[in-house]
């Protein structure tokens, strides 16, 4: 009975001290408490490095996909833009910004590239030149084509096959205004004449040759030799659609001289004979009334032409003959030419070429 005893009062003693803790909560609720404060701690900590991992990649995708895709999108569409300004600059019917307007609701690099904005202006540009040759033309159906660099005179069926032949750059540096010209004489040599083959009422195209140093040194340009590399010449053209007024030889090619010789037998006798001829004291005689014009008119009408062909046709020819030419040229180009009269060559264009050329 007293080992009982002890035994209860060892019990209640232990239960007491279990009971008996500095914390007013119970030793189990506190257990449960301390574990779903460390799972809120893992959770919250997951979620952060979650957030942080997130934002990297987001980091990372921003500087290495999207903006470099949004920036080739931008500088694809600025550039598209761009061109529109600069095909049509002088437009004035509000075509520029309904093109713009389209580029700009492309959302996407592919949809920008499918946008061909040179074939959208071409027809405007087209349009617009084959108007102002209606508008500009003058009495002889010819208007002036002016580009960046030359100054064309066509007739209207002509301007009209180079306009359609062009593509919307080139149209886009092109204006028309009615032809302005002025006669100038130009002397040059038979190999800027175009071989001296040209004739009144032809068609030329006059360009210029231009040599310059890549060194600009006045020093190195004095001691520069004819065969160095770095004297480079480049041509460019002046005028297109210049008519051809007159043409004057020089007076060289009208000297004439013959000489004959005979021989008889059974007498051995060689008999000679020489004779002359300048058509230019014929001509002067001529103008003093000298001659009757009856006479004279069959051997010097075209004298000049006949005697070009026939160099032509025979492939024998002068080489050295100068020729002073009127020319009809746009008043906006006679300084240049004037200026460069040394260095012009003559050019037969093919669109209107003289009949006696086969192409």
């Amino acid at each position: 009975m007293k080992d009982i005893k002890e035994k209860l009062q060892e019990y209640y003693i232990n239960l007491t001290k279990v009971f008996d803790t500095e914390d007013d909560s119970p030793k189990l609720l506190h257990r449960k408490s301390f574990s779903k404060r460390e799972n809120e701690e893992l959770l919250t900590g997951i979620i952060v490095v979650f957030l942080i991992i997130t934002i990297l990649l987001s980091f990372v995708y921003y500087f290495l996909v999207f903006a470099p895709q949004q920036e080739e999108f931008n500088n694809l569409k600025q550039e598209k833009i761009n061109k529109v300004h600069s095909l049509l600059s002088k437009d004035e019917n509000h075509n520029k910004e309904a093109i713009i307007s389209e580029i700009e609701r492309c959302n996407d690099v592919e949809s920008l590239e499918k946008l061909d904005v040179e074939a959208m202006c071409y027809p405007i540009l087209k349009n617009s030149l084959i108007e102002e040759l209606k508008e500009y033309k003058d009495k002889y159906n010819r208007v002036e084509i002016h580009s960046d660099n030359s100054t064309d005179i066509m007739n209207i069926n002509n301007a009209t096959n180079y306009i359609n032949s062009r593509d919307s750059t080139t149209l886009s540096t092109l204006h028309i205004e009615p032809v302005d010209s002025v006669i100038i004489p130009l002397s040059i040599n038979r190999k800027q004449a175009a071989s001296g083959l040209i004739t009144e009422g032809d068609v030329v195209d006059i360009y210029k040759t231009n040599n310059y140093l890549q060194d600009e040194s006045e020093s190195q340009v004095e001691n520069q030799s004819q065969n160095d590399t770095s004297n480079i010449t480049y041509t460019t053209k002046i005028v297109g659609g210049s008519q051809i007024v007159s043409i004057l030889r020089s007076k060289d090619s009208a000297s004439i001289e013959q000489n004959l010789e005979l021989s008889e037998s059974p007498k051995s006798r060689n008999l000679s004979q020489s004779s002359s001829l300048d058509i230019q004291q014929i001509l002067s005689s001529k103008a003093a009334g000298t001659y009757d014009e009856k006479q004279i008119k069959i051997m010097l009408e075209d004298y000049g032409t006949r005697l070009s062909n026939y160099e032509r046709t025979s492939n024998i020819g002068e080489l050295d003959v100068e020729y002073i030419i009127m020319l009809e040229v746009p008043r906006s180009s006679v300084e240049n030419l004037i200026d460069n009269m040394d260095n012009i060559i003559l050019t037969i264009p093919t669109y209107d070429a003289p009949s006696w050329v086969k192409l």
